[in-house]
């Protein structure tokens, strides 16, 4: 019982462990980068989102159940030429979610959409 107790301590003192910035750097504008975050944004993973197009920075809340709650992220871009850094912040969002990487892939799948729209 002891170490059970233990175990919920910790899990609730290290919770916080996963609130530091994820950063990526993506080789494409900014511009691009934001194209794709406003089509993320809209899409059905997120309940609501707040976009600056002048700052580039949004918020984007996630998680729809009781069990999991609501988890705000917020990301800004910044970069010049073909290099955009991406930086997404956020509370630990639990065993069983990866928040922070779940939206690069889905700013990385819109990249590749926006290349093959660009393309025909």
């Amino acid at each position: 019982m002891k170490n059970v107790i233990s175990f919920v301590f910790v899990l609730f003192c290290c919770g916080g462990l996963d609130a530091k910035p994820r950063v990526k750097v993506f080789p494409v504008s900014c511009a691009r980068v934001w194209k794709a975050v406003e089509t993320v944004a809209n899409g059905k993973d997120y309940s609501s989102s707040m976009l600056d197009d002048k700052r580039m920075k949004a918020s984007l809340v996630t998680g729809h159940g009781a069990w999991t709650g609501k988890r705000t992220m917020y990301l800004s871009l910044q970069g010049s030429g073909d290099s955009c850094s991406v930086s997404v912040e956020g509370i630990f969002s639990g065993l069983a979610h990866n928040d922070k990487g779940d939206l690069f892939k889905r700013i990385e799948e819109g990249l590749l959409i926006g290349n093959q729209e660009n393309r025909q």
